[in-house]
């Protein structure tokens, strides 16, 4: 004797989208258990009727349309109607795989050239209208589960992936040199796109990346446009490290110089001279090597530097060195010996005084004769 009373529950697992119940033909009164994130299509002689929710449900007469428990007495309680339960897998199914069979060419924006790629990646799927994936791909097949679905969504996926995929690239803001960076922003794009067209199905999709993007390497017009862009970056880059460099040359070459300085400067202080004194020295014995001054560049000079009246004679000097290195004439040069000769003894005289007289009297003596020339 049949059983009056059946219980009809999901027995598939997680990657099942859709899965038919053993039992049919089921008596009024059979108990319907649906979990959470399930539906449960009802169906009789081929026609989705009903759709029940998570829960248990009694399949009888006040929730069965059609059927009317007067026609099931004959037959013991069990319906005369062909009757049959699909159930529907809600949940979110994840790690999908995609990928396109062949490479689309489009013209690559930055530089404009024809390029051929192919894309892959994973998708997430889930069911959103359960009597549509039903009527439209499920049929009278008993399961249907991710290989099955993807086998039957591949020939619709390689339709509308495709053009989406060269048309995105195409129009796109950056070019297939940059194209890894932007796998998010190819990813959504194409995300976009393809929802309503799993709609259609009943189907959500739920997520959709871009992982691998196929370039053509090895092919000569995209490894030419390759190493255009890779020196358009690298040159750039290295004429910004010279200009470092060379910066970082200037500086340090500039505290060299600072620090030199400072050197030269702490030493005239400990000799007690300045810079002007040592620039008077640097002119008298630049006056010393020129023949035109004959013996007082070695005499007269000499002893003014030995006598510590560099300032003093740097004013004379200041006074004669354009006539002394740049002579005009002999008439003047026969006048400038004579005076010459006479400054010269009177220096060694004085000369002769130092030490055995005061300094200040040396030194006024020796502006005397400065003066006097």
């Amino acid at each position: 004797m049949a059983d009056l009373v059946q219980i009809i529950q999901y027995e598939g697992d997680n990657s099942t989208f859709v899965w038919k119940a053993k039992e049919t033909d089921f008596n009024t009164g059979t108990q319907l258990i649906v979990h959470e994130s399930q539906e449960a299509v009802f169906f009789m002689n081929g026609q989705a009727l009903d759709l029940f929710g998570p829960g248990r449900h009694t399949l009888e007469t006040q929730n069965i349309p059609l059927i009317r428990k007067f026609l099931n007495k004959p037959t013991n309680d069990k319906t005369p109607f062909h009757c049959e339960v699909y159930f529907i897998n809600k949940t979110e199914q994840m790690s999908i795989k995609w990928g396109t069979d062949s490479q689309v060419q489009y013209i690559e924006p930055t530089y404009k050239f024809p390029l051929k790629i192919g894309a892959s990646g994973e998708m997430s799927l889930r069911v959103e209208n359960s009597r549509k994936l039903l009527v439209k791909l499920v049929g009278t097949e008993k399961t249907l589960g991710q290989t099955e679905l993807v086998q039957m969504f591949r020939a619709f996926l390689m339709a509308r992936v495709k053009p989406y995929l060269a048309k995105t690239m195409q129009n796109g803001q950056f070019g297939i040199f940059e194209v890894d960076s932007h796998m998010g922003e190819l990813s959504d794009a194409l995300h976009k796109q393809l929802i309503p067209d799993f709609k259609d199905y009943g189907i959500s999709l739920e997520r959709f990346f871009v992982t691998t993007v196929v370039k053509p390497d090895g092919d000569k017009a995209y490894e030419s446009f390759k190493d255009i862009h890779i020196r358009q970056y690298t040159d750039v880059a290295d004429a910004q490290l010279r200009q470092k460099v060379e910066i970082i040359d200037q500086q340090t070459d500039a505290q060299k110089m600072v620090i030199e300085s400072a050197a030269i400067a702490q030493k005239r202080a400990q000799e007690g001279y300045t810079y002007q004194h040592e620039r008077s020295y640097d002119v008298a014995e630049k006056v010393a090597q020129n023949e035109g001054i004959g013996n007082f560049s070695s005499a007269g000079i000499g002893l003014g530097m030995m006598g510590g009246v560099a300032g003093g004679m740097g004013a004379v000097v200041a006074g004669i060195t354009a006539d002394a290195i740049n002579p005009t004439s002999t008439a003047t040069e026969s006048n400038e010996v004579g005076n010459i000769e006479d400054f010269e003894q009177r220096l060694k005289k004085l000369e002769l005084l130092k030490g055995k007289i005061p300094d200040e009297k040396y030194e006024a003596k020796m502006q005397e004769i400065l003066n006097s020339i």
